[in-house]
């Protein structure tokens, strides 16, 4: 579908990524904890919004530079499939985070500069951007590596899930909060779960025929 390749498997590895706690979760959580949910609200629409520009990086830098060679098609899968497994070593052997998400106080700011300020957390996040040139492609039929459509059509499930992900978490705030607070064995299992899926993922890739 619109040079989309194992779809159901994209589907999976993004909820995946995208409900792993990272700097967004924690970024909106604290936000809604210590400056109320409509806090939250406006600064999981900033991270979100962020993806689309890495999406549009991705599409408008890749698509170009893989459409005129072959080499840099197969140069691209395979530093992806590495950098895919490399993620996946990372998450398998992280630590369980001790940061304790609490309602810290801070000063009030206008719903617009949140909105911005997480925004451009998420665009000038050099890991996401990464990511998105590695993840991306992997998921593309190579005869329609040098079109845009595909990369639009991944890049904005990327962003629908992040989306409706971090309204869940700006909406419960609290909840949220101390349920990652008492069980940090659930970030672990989503660890664990992520490496797993990840290291299959590039070996998958990396094995693959062109």
């Amino acid at each position: 579908m619109y040079g989309i390749e194992n779809l159901p498997a994209f589907i999976l590895a993004a909820i995946i990524v995208v409900i792993t706690p990272g700097i967004d979760t924690i970024m909106v959580l604290t936000r809604s904890i210590s400056q109320g949910k409509t806090a939250g609200l406006y600064s999981a629409i900033g991270v979100s919004l962020g993806l689309l520009v890495h999406t549009c990086a991705a599409t408008f830098g890749l698509s170009v530079i893989l459409a005129k060679s072959a080499f840099a098609y197969s140069l691209i899968k395979y530093l992806g499939a590495a950098y895919l497994i490399y993620i996946g070593y990372k998450s398998l052997t992280a630590k369980t985070s001790q940061t304790e998400m609490t309602s810290a106080e801070a000063k009030p700011a206008g719903n617009g500069k949140m909105l911005f300020t997480a925004f451009l957390s998420d665009v000038l996040n050099p890991k996401i951007a990464i990511f998105f040139l590695a993840f991306l492609p992997q998921f593309i039929n190579p005869s329609a590596i040098n079109h845009p459509m595909p990369y639009l059509l991944l890049g904005s499930i990327i962003f629908f899930f992040t989306l409706v992900w971090c309204i869940i978490l700006a909406l419960l705030g609290g909840k949220v909060a101390v349920f990652f607070n008492r069980h940090k064995k659930a970030e672990a299992i989503m660890n664990k779960t992520t490496g797993v899926v990840f290291i299959l993922l590039g070996l998958k890739v990396a094995l693959s025929k062109k």
